[in-house]
């Protein structure tokens, strides 16, 4: 009776590269956002355009454990104006007191 193969007879998988995807290009005022939110807190910014035009949903997530959790959220921005009421809005200070 033949002896049973300890290694299989078949070429190691290769594994597949990593897609590199180019960093988005967003206006002045979502970018100075970004900015200005990554250097004062811990907290990441979510950008979706949903539209063709200048329209743009922020979120802004905190990290708890492995999980991304949203604490704050605007739709359809088109101006620097919606942004900052983050400052002022009870999730910041809320986080801010933490």
């Amino acid at each position: 009776m033949p002896r049973s193969r300890k290694t299989s007879t078949q070429p190691k998988r290769k594994p597949k590269k990593a897609i590199i995807k180019p960093k988005p290009v967003y206006p002045d005022y979502l970018q100075n956002f970004i900015n200005e939110v990554e250097s004062k807190t811990t907290l990441t910014v979510h950008i979706d355009q949903y539209a063709d035009g200048n329209s743009y949903h922020v979120g802004v997530n905190q990290k708890v454990g492995n999980v991304h959790r949203c604490i704050w959220m605007v739709g359809f921005v088109d101006s620097a104006v919606y942004l900052t009421r983050f400052w002022e809005s009870e999730a910041f200070k809320s986080y801010s007191k933490a």
